[in-house]
């Protein structure tokens, strides 16, 4: 049928333009349907740069059509055309992840990424809505901009959209090849050529996770049980390395031509090779255009004329890098009647989640006949349990679950591996490698087990057998793609960081070290300003070195400081500490910069604690979706000096917590039962107090409860993610920290009323972006504020949230400061972590210890286990801190293993003591 609508003029805005008529095409990747009950007088028209529009564009509508017959048949809305007003600005994720497809290839990975990158995530129907450009960082290097796209929103929303300016591709993914189109449509290979972005699998890789032969390689590394295999190679382009037990024999062929007594000979001996239990054979071709089940054929073992003819027809077919496989036919027993003339394929889809870490997330079967090819494409999606119950297997099901889940990780754990020892050439980019796979599985009993036997390998186009599961069984959408997406987002995002210039100030000994390790691990630039030599900053991109230690004359400072970035013409996104002293520095200079910081006003309130609980106090008006914040604060009041006493304590009540106002330690802090403990208390504060500091005493209120320390990730006063931390009861005479746990033991609803305490206080006082660190009490009427620190949380916090959540606060402080909205992974415990914090008054004895020192060179190299030194070792029974100084902590899979692990290695670090009870210490850990 004709194309009723011409897409260059298609940009008449008439909303109640629909049309119900019959469409069809000849491409196979058009939209095929007896109805259209959408408006089609929508703008997909090229960008006004193209001077000359592609073939293919013909092919818009369809495309466009089959994603709003998704949208209609599945309850989602129209999609919307925005056209008419240009998106102006950019987002605040720094991130464009461009999906160039028809939408029947990737619904699953569009859907999720509205849910988790709202607007974000960009379908890209045609070449001619994206430019190439030479990158600005590196001009034999391309930039790729987007200019018109269907973003997807939450919900399910979509739009078209015009983007003035265009926005900087960060992560593509390109379905419109020869491999993935059938040889229709191969516009987006030439947009991969030294492309600077992330990109997912390209053409040169896919060429290799598509080969059969190869991937079968892989599975036989991996351990997987798969086919014996028979493989003729046509003009094979790289070496195959085929492990020395493998059942598998590969003949290279260079001509088509004078090799058929070639092939009718291996063929012979192999079929001689075979096991007895072997009845047939199937005959398939290898090679990134032989995908679903073209060119698939089933043979009686006997039929070795029809084996011999199938194989050398298929050999004209092939393309160079092309092949051929001989195999076993793998089916499920004859032992049930009913089913034995069925066989079911299973599919493992398998995701390369941050942190290269594969997980399979899907598992789905599809029924067919047993003599003939059972595809995607040809069967109905169900459930593994489902398709076990219909073989009588139920029984077997978790443990044939659990090898599929393991083997289908260990391949592309394989497959990983080796594209991190290939060149940039040959990967086909600097971004490229393989994010998402789907695996193929027969099942076959081998002796009295029942055992998944790998099949095949497809790399991203693999993905439409399990989105038409998920849209049959709605509670389930997004599951099989979520990790794929967060991997876009988090190369994404770091792509953009490398973009980035970020001032510091400050380092100190464990900063140097955190600021370094996120230097190397993420590219970007870092301006460093400090008071120590040239000789011995670390390696960074441009040392300032200034004297900034009058925190006095901060307003001066900052003055200074940009004075100097001008004159030397320093440009720089953002400015971030990591040093207490230095926060109220940074937020002025960024304040100066017109950069994003956590706000001059919020940053000095921290400072001094009655003036957050004034602020606090004073939030009593009713809002509906949050408690009224003056809840989180407890009575206080100033104590200037020793006449002021006994109001003050009268008017907070005893028992009563005495405190320096601006003291940030936990060991400048009092407990008092009566009149007399508080003038003890404030004589002792007073003399603790450094010179020339203020010398204000604020006395609150005592309430019991359990501590917890919550570190936020605030973007323009929006909570982006949190982290909740239990600790211990305080050592006695001191509130000195001695043990903590993550993820926090109490229940959800405790959880989130905690951090939803610390998220409101923080925006309620003036903080506005960053990562802040806040000590809260959760009593028995609910959360209650001690302290709140205006930078990240130290000591062991950053390394437990990465090893507990895969989030590194570092990098999260970094981007924020650079203007980037950080957007998390699903926040899910992996492991439960508990450890103890070592002090001096307690443990000098211990950690001056040669026994100590040995053991904790042992359990450095233990992935389970957790050190965390906040200052040098050595000598420390010579030192007069009361912080802790270093902590040790166990993961394990579970709260109880955790306690008994972290008992035991107290055990051999000799810490446990009368004073420092470790068990009693952690007993509130359940």
């Amino acid at each position: 049928m004709e194309q009723l609508v011409d897409i260059k003029t298609s940009s008449s805005k008439n909303p109640d333009q629909k049309c119900s008529i019959f469409l069809s095409s000849d491409s196979n990747e058009s939209f095929q349907s007896s109805y259209c009950e959408w408006n089609r007088k929508v703008d997909l028209s090229p960008s006004e740069f193209v001077k000359e529009v592609s073939n293919n564009d013909k092919l818009i509508i369809d495309y466009y059509d089959a994603l709003q017959y998704v949208l209609y048949q599945t309850n989602y809305p129209e999609t919307e055309d925005r056209t008419a007003v240009p998106r102006t600005s950019l987002p605040e994720s720094g991130i464009s992840i461009v999906v160039l497809a028809s939408p029947v290839e990737c619904m699953a990975i569009l859907l999720e990424g509205g849910r988790k990158c709202p607007g974000d995530m960009l379908l890209v129907l045609s070449k001619s809505w994206i430019t190439l450009s030479p990158s600005d960082l590196d001009p034999s290097m391309n930039s790729l901009f987007v200019h018109k796209a269907i973003s997807f929103d939450k919900g399910g929303r979509s739009f078209i959209d015009v983007f003035d300016p265009p926005r900087r591709v960060t992560y593509f993914m390109n379905f419109f090849t020869n491999a993935i189109t059938g040889g229709q449509n191969a516009e987006g290979e030439d947009l991969e050529v030294n492309l600077e972005c992330p990109m997912s699998s390209s053409v040169k890789l896919v060429r290799r996770t598509d080969d059969k032969l190869w991937t079968r390689i892989i599975m036989a590394k991996a351990g997987i049980a798969y086919p014996e295999t028979l493989a003729f190679g046509y003009q094979i382009p790289y070496k195959y390395t085929v492990p020395e037990d493998a059942k598998i024999k590969i003949v290279g062929l260079s001509l088509k031509e004078g090799v058929d007594n070639v092939i009718q000979d291996e063929i012979v001996s192999y079929l001689n090779s075979l096991s007895e239990r072997v009845t047939k054979v199937v005959v398939k071709p290898s090679g990134i255009k032989w995908n679903g089940c073209k060119g698939v054929s089933f043979h009686d073992r006997q039929e070795v004329k029809s084996i011999c003819d199938a194989a050398i027809s298929l050999l004209w077919y092939l393309e160079p890098g092309d092949g051929i496989l001989l195999e076993d036919f793998c089916d499920p027993s004859d032992e049930d009647m009913e089913m034995k003339d069925y066989s079911f394929r299973i599919r493992a889809n398998v995701c390369r989640a941050p942190g290269d870490v594969p997980i399979t997330t899907t598992l789905v079967c599809g029924i067919g006949m047993k003599d003939r090819p059972v595809g995607g494409c040809n069967s109905n999606p169900q459930s593994l349990e489902s398709t076990l119950i219909q073989w009588n297997l139920q029984e077997s099901t978790e443990e044939i679950k659990e090898m599929l889940i393991q083997g289908s990780e260990r391949i592309l754990n394989g497959i990983i591996d080796h594209e991190n020892a290939l060149s940039v050439f040959e990967k086909g980019g600097i971004g490229a490698q393989t994010n998402i796979i789907g695996i193929d599985y027969f099942l076959s009993k081998r002796g009295e087990k029942y055992v998944p036997v790998g099949i095949e390998v497809n790399s991203h186009d693999c993905i439409r057998c399990c989105q038409r599961y998920e849209f049959i069984n709605p509670s389930s959408a997004g599951k099989s793609v979520w990790p794929l997406v967060e991997t876009m987002i988090e190369r994404s995002q770091a792509f953009m960081l490398k973009r980035k210039t970020i001032l510091v100030l400050g380092l100190g000994a464990i900063c140097r070290k955190l600021v370094l390790e996120a230097v190397i691990e993420e590219k970007f630039k870092i301006a460093l300003i400090d008071t120590i030599e040239d000789n011995s900053t670390p390696c960074v991109s441009k040392y300032i070195q200034y004297n900034f230690s009058d925190h006095t004359q901060d307003d001066l400072h900052a003055d200074s400081i940009v004075k100097i970035l001008q004159k030397q013409n320093i440009d720089v996104n953002g400015c971030c500490t990591f040093l207490e002293e230095c926060t109220v520095l940074a937020a002025m200079i960024n304040k100066k910069l017109g950069c994003l910081g956590a706000g001059v006003k919020g940053v000095a309130m921290v400072k001094k604690k009655s003036e957050i609980e004034q602020v606090l106090s004073r939030c009593v008006g009713d809002i509906s979706h949050f408690p009224k914040a003056y809840l989180y604060v407890e009575r206080s009041a100033i104590i200037d000096n020793i006449a002021s006493l006994s109001s003050a304590v009268a008017e907070v009540g005893l028992p009563c917590v005495l405190k320096l106002e601006c003291g940030p330690r936990t060991v400048c802090t009092e407990i008092c039962q009566n009149l007399a403990e508080c003038s003890q208390a404030f004589n002792d504060l007073q003399n603790k107090m450094s010179q020339g500091s203020d010398s204000s005493v604020v006395a609150i209120r005592y309430i019991k409860g359990t501590v917890h320390n919550v570190d936020l990730v605030v973007f323009r006063r929006k909570l982006v993610a949190a982290f909740v931390v239990d600790n211990g009861s305080t050592r006695p005479g001191s509130f000195t920290e001695t043990a903590a746990c993550m993820p926090s033991c109490l229940s959800s609803d405790k959880v989130g009323q905690l951090v939803t305490a610390a998220y409101q206080c923080c925006t309620e006082i003036g903080l506005e972006n960053g990562v802040f660190n806040v000590e809260m009490k959760m009593t028995p009427m609910g959360p209650k504020l001690i302290k709140i620190n205006a930078r990240m949380g130290g000591f062991y916090y950053r390394h437990w949230i990465l090893k507990c959540y895969g989030v590194d606060m570092v990098k999260y402080v970094f981007m924020i400061a650079s203007g980037i909205k950080p957007i998390p992974p699903k926040l899910n415990a992996s492991c439960h972590i508990m450890g103890v914090a070592f002090d001096p008054s307690t443990h000098a004895d211990v950690l001056d210890s040669q026994k100590f020192r040995n053991a904790m060179e042992y359990i450095k190299g233990q992935n389970d286990v957790i050190l965390t030194a906040d200052k040098d070792l050595r000598n420390v029974s010579n030192t007069n801190q009361e912080e802790p100084m270093c902590s040790v902590a166990v993961c394990t899979e579970s709260r109880v293993s955790a306690k008994e692990k972290l008992l035991s290695l107290c055990i051999t670090l000799g810490v446990g003591s009368p004073e420092y009870n470790v068990q009693h210490l952690i007993s509130d850990f359940r």
